[in-house]
């Protein structure tokens, strides 16, 4: 009985049973592996299955469509109608109509006191509508009648007689002081009295509501407008 069993069970060993590490694909070596076999298949061709059978393509790309070469932002040259008379001008499709009609054209009649279209002082005519000429691309207004403070001498054009009359009104009702936003403002009085001709106080103010004057002159300016909506119609009240 004091003989110990022979056969007894040896402590257990973790090491004797464990795989070696070096005999695992462990995550880096799966990593190693994926970039190694992408890269020969990229140096042969694409690889592709069908059933038992593989096709390598060579050229994956010869067959898809051709891309247009040209440059959607490089300059076009369009025609632009402005006070009558055509012009003939380069233009990119960033260009806005207020830095054509001034550095291109010398049309500095209209002017650019915010060039972010808040204040409304480079406000032209296209096709008798009001629009802030610094925020208006100038590829569009192509094919469009233009109208700017300079156009109060286009010969049989209502837009000129108004414009005349506005600038005439300006002058005897002192509707100007510093008269930097004045050009913008006659030209939305202007698209005013085209689709309005005898408005309202409060349809003055509306008409101008886009208009900022800093000198806060807006008496003068809408003394000036029922001055010249008044001689328009032969200087009736």
């Amino acid at each position: 009985m004091g003989e110990k069993d022979s056969t007894a069970k040896q402590p257990h060993s973790e090491e004797s049973e464990s795989t070696p590490l070096d005999s695992k694909m462990n995550r880096r070596t799966f990593l190693k592996a994926s970039t190694i076999s992408a890269g020969v298949i990229g140096l042969g061709g694409i690889a592709l299955s069908t059933g038992n059978s593989t096709t390598v393509v060579q050229n994956p790309t010869e067959n898809l469509p051709a891309t247009s070469n040209s440059d959607p932002f490089a300059s076009q040259t369009v025609t632009l109608n402005i006070n009558g008379k055509s012009y003939e001008v380069s233009v990119e499709p960033r260009d806005m109509l207020n830095n054509v009609l001034r550095d291109d054209l010398g049309l500095i009649g209209t002017k650019r006191p915010c060039n972010r279209g808040e204040c409304g002082g480079c406000t032209v005519l296209i096709d008798g509508v009001a629009y802030m000429s610094c925020t208006y691309p100038a590829y569009r207004a192509a094919g469009h009648s233009i109208t700017t403070v300079e156009g109060y001498n286009v010969p049989s054009s209502t837009e000129s007689q108004i414009l005349n009359a506005l600038q005439l009104a300006w002058v005897q009702e002192d509707g100007g002081q510093c008269s930097g936003c004045q050009p913008g403002q006659i030209m939305s009085a202007t698209a005013l009295l085209l689709s309005n001709p005898n408005p309202t106080l409060d349809e003055i103010k509306a008409g101008m509501s886009g208009n900022l004057c800093r000198c806060g002159n807006y008496d003068g300016i809408i003394a000036s407008i029922q001055l010249a909506a008044q001689n328009l119609q032969g200087g009736s009240a």
